[in-house]
């Protein structure tokens, strides 16, 4: 136990140990293939049309083209996309989009292990319970399920994060002599979240209000509501060219996602109790098969049993004598018990969703409880490290060893399970992995109604007295020449969906009006007698550039700052 205890000091041990279990946890995905998700079409498509934008010119890429018949589509103002620029970088060099997508899964699959081992140990874990800690974290069945079954890119990624976000809010409130300050870890775990995954966000904040009000007593001295605050107020910069215009075109505009009924009752699409366990179970009255029959919405054994064990153990620790170690590890199983229990199908989420307003629309956004077992799985892998802190140190080693083992056995029977369904696909372009149609409803224009997605044109329509004679589609830019010939205004519309900022420019600089037409389908009208060959793009408006100036400038600061700090 002592040379493993010496191993376990070593640099390059744990490097490789990380390394180890990121390769595990991706196996199935180092072959340049890819086995289908849920979400797989969905993802490839973002980062295919990312890549697309850039080639024409964008950036960043609000409206992305290649969505509902080419008329384009506003994933890039309400979905977090920062992190997809690598893959769609490698997309640009020639990469297959199958094989960008395994290298992203990788890079996010080695920071979530590396996140949790770094969380661990600004909590004040020692190196062998934090590395238990992160490889269970990393190989939990949820999680796994979700680069698998869910093909959940935006969750998933999200979860590298979360680590960051438990050790900056605590640093925060009670502050160490690391090099990376609490309120520092605390803006970058919550940017990454954000950019990566909105419900998964949503969640985050709801988990961290909660904290705040159970240590209120530390929140709201001086020192540390001061820290908090300027957290708040660097993170708000920091994402400024992200927030503005997801609020912008979210509180002023309208969309499916805004609108009345863009929500329904959640609690039949949580898990059942045995399932969250990782036993047999049954669908109760109102479950959707679909939704959760097959996938594993489970922490996993590795994770349940060494949480029950690190429980225990600081129970009987508590009764002995006073020890904030455990009663931290106690705090933790809690908190993950918590979380179980917020992901079940027995949380009263629709008496929630009953009062209506701002509750109806928070609780009906997150869609599946479910979601809350990432957090879940943080909660219990903490407890695990928390619990081997408290453990023999001649023992603390061979129990991480086991833990590990049990975890690594059960992630690789969970990817084989999920290998031997369908054989493994390529794809050069994001386009050819078919997508459900629907996934894309959610940011669909509704200024005059529903969008129709079956009568959308595949190319222009003009009123009578317009006589169109040349056109031409590049993207979301479209160039067309015409003439109304008429004594009264008329219309060409566009074969794109109407977002606000398209703007129409004249070779003659000329401004043609460009409204909401049929269908919410970008409308040009031309005035009695106008002609001459016209340009139509989306043109940011200045507030969202100015945000986005806001958000370099802010990260440039933190960069230089943080580069200061460590001289």
């Amino acid at each position: 136990m002592n040379k493993a205890r010496h191993l376990l000091k070593r640099p390059l041990f744990l490097i490789l140990c990380l390394l180890g279990v990121t390769l595990l946890a991706c196996g199935p995905f180092l072959t340049g293939g890819l086995w289908h998700g849920s979400d797989l079409g969905y993802h490839l498509r973002r980062i295919e049309n990312i890549a697309m934008g850039l080639a024409a010119g964008q950036f960043p890429v609000r409206i992305q083209s290649d969505w509902v018949n080419g008329c384009g589509y506003a994933v890039g103002v309400f979905y977090g996309d920062v992190l997809l620029y690598a893959p769609a970088l490698l997309r640009l060099a020639g990469v297959p989009v199958s094989a960008a997508y395994d290298a992203y899964l990788f890079g996010i699959t080695l920071c979530t292990a590396a996140a949790g081992y770094y969380a661990g140990r600004r909590l004040g874990g020692g190196r062998c319970a934090c590395a238990a800690g992160a490889v269970l974290y990393t190989l939990s069945a949820y999680r796994l399920c979700d680069v698998t079954d869910r093909a959940a890119l935006g969750e998933y990624t999200a979860l590298a994060f979360l680590p960051l976000v438990a050790a900056g809010f605590w640093r925060t409130l009670r502050p160490d002599r690391a090099r990376l300050p609490g309120w520092a870890l605390l803006v970058l775990g919550l940017s990454g979240v954000l950019q990566s995954h909105l419900l998964s966000f949503e969640m985050t904040v709801l988990l961290l209000a909660l904290a705040a009000l159970l240590c209120a007593r530390q929140v709201f001295s001086r020192a540390a509501f001061g820290r908090l605050a300027g957290a708040a107020g660097v993170f708000c910069a920091l994402n400024a060219g992200f927030l503005l215009p997801l609020l912008d075109y979210y509180l002023t505009g309208k969309f499916a996602i805004n609108q009345p009924g863009g929500v329904e009752p959640i609690q039949a699409n949580g898990a059942a109790l045995g399932q969250l366990l990782g036993l047999p179970y049954t669908l109760a009255s109102g479950q959707q098969a679909e939704l959760v029959q097959g996938m594993a919405l489970t922490p996993g054994p590795a994770l349940l049993l060494g949480a029950l064990a690190a429980a225990g153990g600081a129970a009987y620790a508590l009764a002995r004598r006073r020890d904030r170690r455990a009663a931290a590890c106690l705090a933790l199983a809690a908190a993950g018990a918590g979380c179980l229990a917020l992901s079940g199908n027995f949380f009263p989420w629709d008496a929630l969703y009953a009062l209506g307003g701002a509750a109806q629309r928070l609780v009906g956004s997150l869609q599946f409880p479910w979601r809350f077992l990432g957090p879940a799985c943080l909660f219990l892998a903490l407890a695990v490290g928390a619990g081997l802190q408290l453990a023999n140190p001649r023992l603390r080693a061979g129990a991480a060893a086991a833990l590990c083992l049990v975890a690594a056995v059960a992630a690789a029977g969970q990817l084989r399970a999920y290998t031997a369904t369908a054989a493994p696909e390529s794809y050069t372009y994001g386009t050819e992995e078919p997508f459900w149609q629907m996934g894309c409803g959610h940011y669909l224009p509704a200024e005059n109604g529903p969008t129709d997605l079956n009568a959308l044109p595949a190319g222009p329509v003009w009123a009578d007295g317009i006589t169109l004679t040349a056109y031409e589609k590049s993207g979301t830019t479209i160039t067309f020449t015409a003439s109304n010939d008429s004594e009264v205004e008329a219309w060409v519309r566009l074969p794109l969906l109407w977002y606000r900022g398209y703007t129409a420019r004249g070779a003659d600089g000329s401004a043609p009006a460009v409204t909401c037409g049929e269908n919410n389908l970008v409308t040009v009208t031309l005035a009695p007698g106008q002609s001459g060959s016209f340009t139509v793009r989306f043109t940011e408006p200045w507030p969202w550039r100015a945000a986005e100036a806001l958000t370099a400038l802010t990260a440039l600061a933190l960069a230089v700052w943080l580069a200061r700090r460590r001289q």
